[in-house]
């Protein structure tokens, strides 16, 4: 009994160390792209909540160069209605926008154990040594649209660990979207 105790202490710790992890997946930048002088852009969270809207279009407007969340320019009530978008971005006069959208979300099932010799150590027994244990990974697509253009400029796709909650998600995401368009050259 101490054992099975023992281990499946071992496994949470373990699974809280991996815990809240955010990678980055893959990335895509136009060819030939220059730094991209953002100086007035648009901040996109596009989702049907209107609260997470508002709240990662904050978070990833404050960490944009001249970001502005897209909630202050286009209503909800008018999200699905392009050439109402066309003109409102045209009216505040947008050079680019940062559009980020959940993608996915799974369920991964690891199983997890004792060693070789450990698991041997239950020989004619009824007990199973192997653990399950499950996390949810979320992933979340970031794109960079030059306005001007009228073109995609850069894309990358991120993948979180068992964020806490969705504020959580929001902060990972946004962190690591921005620091990886920095990290290609898009935005300073």
């Amino acid at each position: 009994m101490f054992r099975t105790v023992a281990l499946l202490v071992a496994a949470t710790g373990l699974l809280s160390a991996c815990s809240n992890s955010t990678q980055l997946v893959a990335t895509w930048k136009q060819p030939g792209t220059a730094p991209y002088p953002l100086t007035h852009s648009l901040a996109v969270f596009m989702t049907k909540d209107a609260g997470m809207r508002r709240m990662v279009e904050e978070k990833l407007a404050a960490r944009i160069p001249g970001g502005v969340p897209s909630y202050r320019v286009i209503p909800d009530s008018e999200v699905t209605r392009l050439d109402a978008v066309r003109e409102h971005l045209r009216e505040k006069g947008f050079d680019g926008a940062v559009v980020m959208r959940l993608v996915g979300m799974t369920t991964e099932v690891t199983p997890t154990g004792t060693d070789f010799y450990g698991y041997w150590g239950y020989w004619g027994t009824a007990y199973d040594p192997v653990y399950y244990t499950t996390q949810q990974v979320y992933s979340v697509e970031t794109t960079v649209y030059s306005l001007k253009d009228d073109k995609l400029i850069w894309m990358g796709r991120s993948q979180t660990v068992d964020p806490k909650n969705a504020n959580k998600l929001a902060d990972f995401s946004v962190n690591f979207a921005v620091n990886n368009m920095r990290k290609d050259g898009i935005i300073r």
